[in-house]
């Protein structure tokens, strides 16, 4: 309140008044004021649409993206914290929102090439292709995790970030393949689905090998994916070996991170 007075008696310009706005708002959305919360998104983004300088067109551009991103997020946390779980509603919210923010990063894009911008938007693609995937909405899901690869073959990519989408892509094949089983008869065009779920997690697998063989950390839930797929293809024995892997991974993870 002392900042937007301050702003208001002309003390500071635009930017600085939505800046303020959107500090505030992610203030809000970490203790779970989500009204609030969006309330200073929403003004924070219609200043930055409107009232900032035209000149600084790109600066304006990127910071409008950054905050739909931040209300994808939002709209989802405010869906676990009053419904206790993500509704169909908040993940189509969340991907309008995503959608939006990576069209702003194309923009930038266009006119500004830059690591910040490309790997915002594979942010996007990423988490819209996720909540694809959870609402059911296969083709989605993968076309754009397909344009994530697509991002992701760029050179500024690491292999982590290539082996997620692989591994994203493998999850998606194996969801997929279960949803079918629960629906219809098992048939051989079902069956491609857990052969697809493998080799895309077997792709992942290798890339994020490379990572570990230079001294890096992995996502370790790629090992229960594996072992999820390995158990269904009939290899037991690699399932449970890649299944305690994750369980000490999943432990160390816990242990490592402050109580505090």
């Amino acid at each position: 309140p002392h900042l937007m007075a301050q702003s208001e008696g002309g003390g500071f310009n635009q930017f600085e008044k939505a800046d303020a706005l959107a500090e505030h708002g992610k203030v809000c959305k970490r203790l779970g004021k989500y009204n609030d919360s969006q309330k200073y998104y929403d003004e924070a983004f219609l200043i930055y649409k409107k009232e900032c300088p035209q000149e600084d067109d790109l600066r304006r551009i990127d910071v409008q993206a950054r905050i739909r991103f931040e209300q994808a997020d939002l709209t989802l946390i405010r869906s676990i914290g009053e419904q206790k779980a993500v509704t169909k509603e908040a993940r189509r919210d969340s991907i309008d929102k995503w959608n939006e923010s990576s069209k702003l990063c194309q923009e930038i894009i266009d006119a500004k090439p830059g690591n910040l911008y490309l790997l915002r938007k594979y942010r996007c693609y990423l988490l819209m292709a996720i909540e694809y995937g959870k609402l059911k909405q296969w083709d989605d899901a993968q076309k754009h995790l397909e344009l994530t690869t697509k991002i992701g073959q760029n050179d500024r990519f690491s292999e982590v970030d290539i082996g997620r989408v692989r591994m994203w892509m493998g999850k998606l094949h194996f969801d997929r393949y279960i949803d079918n089983c629960s629906t219809i008869a098992h048939d051989e065009q079902n069956g491609q689905n857990l052969i697809k779920a493998q080799i895309q997690t077997s792709i992942a697998w290798q890339k994020f090998v490379e990572v570990l063989n230079a001294g890096s950390s992995i996502p370790f839930d790629i090992n229960l994916s594996h072992a999820h797929i390995s158990y269904f293809l009939g290899d037991t024995h690699k399932a449970i070996n890649l299944a305690i892997v994750y369980l000490i991974m999943h432990v160390k993870n816990i242990s490592g991170r402050s109580c505090c």
